[in-house]
């Protein structure tokens, strides 16, 4: 899996990322490219829907579509940056 982030804009941020794959491993993979990147955490929205534990390099959340979305059109409305 290869990285588009921009690591000077995702450096000590907490990333939003979306996943429509159904495997775990691929999971993993995109906190390993967040954290590679500077990035402190993840929200991963799970296009899936599936309760799996998932053993993150870094601190994460899991979200359904339908939370997603929200969080998506909260972000698209607001300047709102969280720092750790």
């Amino acid at each position: 899996m290869e990285s588009s982030l921009n690591k000077t804009k995702s450096k000590g941020k907490v990333l939003v990322c979306r996943h429509a794959e159904s495997s775990t491993e691929s999971k993993v993979e995109k906190s390993k490219i967040v954290k590679a990147a500077g990035g402190v955490g993840m929200i991963l929205i799970d296009e899936t829907d599936q309760d799996v534990a998932i053993p993150f390099v870094i601190p994460s959340a899991i979200v359904g579509k339908k939370t997603g979305e929200k969080i998506l059109s909260y972000l698209r409305t607001t300047r709102f940056v969280l720092y750790l």
